[in-house]
């Protein structure tokens, strides 16, 4: 499908919008799309990377790996700074660099997490909208949900249709075709002690079951095709889209935001355009943050360092950045199971699997990606630990709230780390996401250069709780590779931790022998949040309050994954689409009280 023209970028030059969206991702999406359906107003939505609709493999569930291993040009590559407790190692954080960001090369799966999270969310920043009563009708509106399964799969889910839209946007459902080893998987983490649950987004995401996918009819659905659809674009007539343009610096006076300064990226052209009532940064964790410090809102001293003029002093923009991080466990297992590494390596498997899926959206490439199966473990061993006896009585009560995890556990097709040793060879990987990582990582500006990277710093394992996080969940991913139901399945381990894998006393690895395997090979978990955090008046790191205005600014929002307060137990995609439209509402209610006001 051919994507909707764009605006040229000189004729953009000196125009006057209503709304100016920077990044167009999943909350910038939203956001534009629920404001340009404003009766007589002008929005205009600025994406640093290129239009929707030009690459067809991202609309293709199985294409997934392959994207984030090949399609450059749709992703920024940020470098970590060397990692000191992983050994020194630089990671590389991915990101989506295309209209609908990160949920354009995600994996499919949403999990909303449990209640107690934005439960916690509505204490922390003093609103109770943020609370799961409140946030779950939003939650309803967003998805479409269609809830029926392959009938030797029903017996592992049992969604209620009260937790669940039907008429939203974002086409979820489980699949139609499930990945194998999905009941395998799940008997393995019944024997283990890990209950079955029937919904993973009912609330209560405990125990393991089977993964909703933002898929339709083999389809990813994602923030440009759900919300900017081609459809959508052509009926907003008032709404202007820029992509492959970076926003390079906020234009204030007086603590007033009037414009921005932008850079087309192929051109080299700079312009500066205009804003009436509102500009909203929707540029993520790592871009809103290093487009304020550029603009003069950031730490006092970070931008004296620079050379910036101070236009509002924030000091927790670029702090409190928190991730998931993620660590696997490989297995070589039977041949006779299909593996999805065994498609790319195989060039007539690939062909026949895109002939079919050419010819109606099923097959391989169709399957992988849109079904899978997850567990939401709580491992005792955590709370019986030192680390944990050591915490504050806040973050112990956080960490033993029932309904929270320790871990997320995900069942892959085919290895992630270990390199195979033939096209017909099958593997299968158990990714663990480690949950409620305590660690604080930073990202920073480099320059006053738009253009240069900013520098980032995850920090990961500097936190004595996350290394017993990451053993005890090694720990436990083990002992579910060792039950009954694996028997006859798994032929040996590929990459793990050097330990004899058929004999050793799990319960007895050393934390020594955990942590080494750890420190080599932890890696981000593409979920990072947090570095404008949302916050009450009198936090001092607080960047935005609860209704995403900037403090100490007006005419300036911040709404993407980088005002989240605490470090969910999810798929943060759900959060980066609920804050769009949380946003989106506040700004559609304050446009429509000031029409309302002017008319008297």
């Amino acid at each position: 499908m051919k994507p909707t023209e764009t605006m040229d970028t000189k004729a953009i030059a000196g125009q006057t919008f209503d709304y100016i969206v920077c990044g167009g991702g999943n909350s910038g999406c939203v956001i534009a799309a629920e404001l340009a359906s404003i009766p007589n107003t002008s929005v205009l939505l600025v994406e640093a990377g290129r239009d929707s609709g030009i690459v067809p493999d991202v609309l293709v569930p199985g294409k997934y790996v392959k994207q984030l291993q090949e399609d450059k040009e749709g992703l920024w590559e940020l470098e970590t700074v060397p990692q000191a407790h992983l050994g020194g190692r630089k990671l590389v954080f991915l990101r989506g660099r295309q209209l609908g960001g990160s949920s354009a090369v995600n994996y499919m799966a949403l999990a909303r997490g449990p209640a107690a999270d934005y439960d916690d969310w509505a204490t922390i920043v003093g609103d109770d909208g943020w609370k799961w009563k409140n946030i779950l009708p939003l939650m309803k509106e967003l998805e479409d949900f269609d809830p029926k399964l392959p009938e030797d799969m029903q017996r592992f889910a049992a969604p209620r249709p009260s937790n669940h839209g039907t008429s939203g946007p974002l086409k979820i459902g489980f699949g139609d075709q499930m990945v194998p080893g999905i009941e395998t998987f799940v008997k393995a983490c019944v024997e283990t002690g890990i209950p079955l649950c029937p919904d993973i987004n009912s609330g209560n995401p405990v125990g393991v079951g089977l993964a909703q996918f933002n898929v339709q009819d083999g389809e990813r659905s994602y923030a440009a095709n759900a919300f900017l659809s081609q459809t959508t674009r052509a009926s907003l007539k008032n709404l202007t889209i820029m992509t492959e343009t970076e926003c390079d610096r906020l234009r204030s006076k007086d603590g007033v935001v009037s414009g921005i300064d932008l850079y087309h990226r192929p051109t080299r052209e700079k312009v500066h355009v205009y804003c009436r009532e509102e500009v909203v940064l929707s540029a993520g964790t790592f871009g809103s943050p290093k487009l304020l410090m550029l603009s003069g809102l950031g730490p006092r001293d970070t931008l004296a360092q620079h050379g910036i003029p101070v236009q509002a002093d924030l000091p927790g923009c670029g702090q409190n950045m928190l991730d998931h991080s993620i660590i696997t466990c490989e297995y070589k297992v039977d041949n006779s199971i299909p593996a999805h590494n065994q498609l790319f390596l195989n060039p007539g498997l690939l062909a026949e699997a895109e002939a079919q899926y050419a010819k109606d959206h099923t097959g391989p490439l169709a399957m992988y990606g849109s079904s899978g199966t997850l567990a939401f473990p709580r491992i005792k061993r955590l709370f019986d630990s030192k680390e944990f006896s050591d915490l504050d009585s806040k973050a112990q009560r956080f960490l033993l709230e029932p309904t929270r995890p320790s871990a997320e556990i995900w069942l892959g097709s085919g290895p992630s780390v270990y390199q195979p040793d033939g096209p017909d060879q099958s593997y299968m990987t158990h990714e663990l996401l480690l949950q409620n990582n305590l660690s604080r990582g930073t990202i920073t500006i480099s320059s006053r250069d738009p253009r240069r990277p900013p520098i980032l710093d995850p920090n990961f394992l500097a936190h004595p709780f996350d290394q017993r996080i990451a053993i005890e969940s090694v720990r436990l991913e083990l002992k579910i590779t060792r039950t009954k139901a694996y028997e006859g399945t798994i032929e040996r381990m590929v990459h793990g931790p050097d330990i004899e894998f058929a004999t050793a006393n799990l319960d007895a690895i050393s934390d020594e022998v955990m942590l080494n395997f750890i420190r080599k090979n932890l890696d981000q978990g593409y979920h990072s949040v947090g570095t404008c955090r949302m916050g009450k008046a009198n936090d001092p790191e607080a960047v935005v309050n609860s209704r995403f205005q900037v403090k100490g600014m007006k005419n300036l929002r911040v709404a993407d994954l980088s005002v989240c307060p605490i470090l969910t137990c999810n798929h943060t995609q759900i959060n980066a689409y609920l804050i769009g439209l949380r946003c989106a509402k506040e700004m559609v209610e304050h446009c429509k009280a000031r029409t309302h006001l002017a008319k008297l």
